[in-house]
């Protein structure tokens, strides 16, 4: 990377971090269609299907959290080389943290409401036949 002017290291550390920006998005929309699809599709949705629905979830889920790392880790390159250079960058840590916690959470709540909302309808039904 010392071949590299210290403006292009510049450009290249905004363009990783609107990448992460932009994946982060994308998990958050997908996570919500997820929510979504699995309360509204409660009542057609089989195990099998739900099974898949996770499957392909955890599968994306994963390979953004890959992709998150790895530019993660090329920012922390880029800094270093910046700082030996003299410019400073700040980076504030938490925000990773932060963002790392909303993602794993919200991975495991979404992941659990595509067979949570199958449950509360047969309940339901269960309690509908009773009476």
């Amino acid at each position: 990377m010392n071949d590299v002017s210290t403006a292009e290291l510049l450009e290249l550390r905004f363009m990783l971090e609107s990448s992460i920006d932009v994946q982060f998005q994308i998990w958050m929309a997908i996570t919500f269609a997820v929510v979504v699809a699995s309360y509204s599709g409660r009542t057609d949705m089989t195990r099998t299907i739900r099974i898949a629905i996770m499957c392909i979830y955890l599968m994306i889920a994963y390979a953004l959290l890959g992709r998150w790392i790895t530019e993660g880790t090329r920012i922390a390159q880029i800094a270093e080389v910046l700082n030996e250079r003299g410019v400073f960058m700040p980076i504030w840590k938490d925000s990773g943290l932060f963002r790392f916690a909303t993602y794993f959470l919200g991975t495991i709540i979404a992941a659990i409401s595509i067979f949570y909302f199958g449950r509360i309808d047969k309940r339901d039904e269960n309690a509908q036949g009773e009476g």
